[in-house]
């Protein structure tokens, strides 16, 4: 897996509750780690989650940055993004719900928008389902909505959902 800054050192968040969570870019040794977040963490309902390969197809990409968080040396969340032509994209992210709404999310964000800033990314993007409640935390952190793809998810009872783009300028 490539990654833009070898050299970077694990970085100490503390975040609400006392926490301190850990984050460290890591590789395909973290897969089984990802795997067991993202079946909690998605619903089935809107096909979003990954299987293992497309997991390992996405990281074995040039560019591609697995990040994991961890509290007390317990992995709580990850994000899996991708750096192209000087822009960041935000593959994925997932929280643990045991962990979630304790400001790891934001954790991950906020360092995977600094690192991106320190290796001149010109922006990140990501996408998010409409009706998905961490637009509100995306938008806290300033990204923007450039985009939508209508209809693009389908949740229960065959409802559709559009697929919302944002972007942050760095």
């Amino acid at each position: 897996m490539s990654q833009l800054k070898p050299d970077l050192e694990n970085d100490a968040i503390p975040v609400d509750l006392g926490e301190t969570i850990e984050l460290e870019y890591a590789g395909y040794d973290k897969l089984r780690v990802v795997m067991q977040i993202m079946g909690k963490s998605f619903s089935s309902v809107y096909g979003e989650s990954w299987n293992e390969h497309q997991c390992r197809s996405m990281l074995s990409l040039p560019g591609t940055l697995l990040m994991i968080a961890a509290s007390d040396e317990q992995p709580c969340g990850f994000a899996i993004s991708r750096v192209i032509a000087g822009e960041q994209e935000l593959l994925m992210i997932a929280v643990d719900p045991d962990y979630q709404n304790k400001g790891i999310g934001l954790a991950i964000l906020k360092r995977l928008i600094s690192d991106a800033e320190d290796n001149g990314t010109i922006a990140v993007f990501l996408e998010v389902r409409s009706n998905n409640p961490a637009q509100s935390l995306y938008q806290k952190l300033g990204f923007e909505k450039i985009g939508l793809r209508p209809a693009y998810y389908t949740g229960h009872n065959k409802e559709k959902f559009d697929a919302i783009t944002y972007k942050k300028s760095l």
